[in-house]
């Protein structure tokens, strides 16, 4: 979601909560609801940013780790046994 989009959409969250709540809450905890209720948004925003770093690194001449050597680190970090 783009900033302005998220800004408008965080208004009308704040708006129907205002009209409809009859209980006060903090602008914090307000926030925290927004952010529950949004939280893959956010994960998805988080992992765009990661893919668009790792081509920009691409790009830049980064190939990264073969797949053997991933794999191989992969099976020791995870207790699995190597790939025959």
């Amino acid at each position: 979601m783009k900033p302005n989009s998220e800004l408008s959409e965080f208004h009308r969250f704040l708006g129907e909560k205002l009209n409809h709540s009859d209980t006060l809450i903090s602008p914090e905890e307000a926030l925290d609801e927004w952010r529950a209720e949004h939280s893959i948004e956010e994960e998805e925003q988080s992992d765009l940013e990661a893919i668009q770093e790792a081509l920009a690194d691409f790009d830049a001449g980064d190939r990264g780790v073969p797949i053997e050597e991933f794999d191989r680190e992969f099976r020791i970090k995870h207790g699995l046994p190597p790939r025959k």
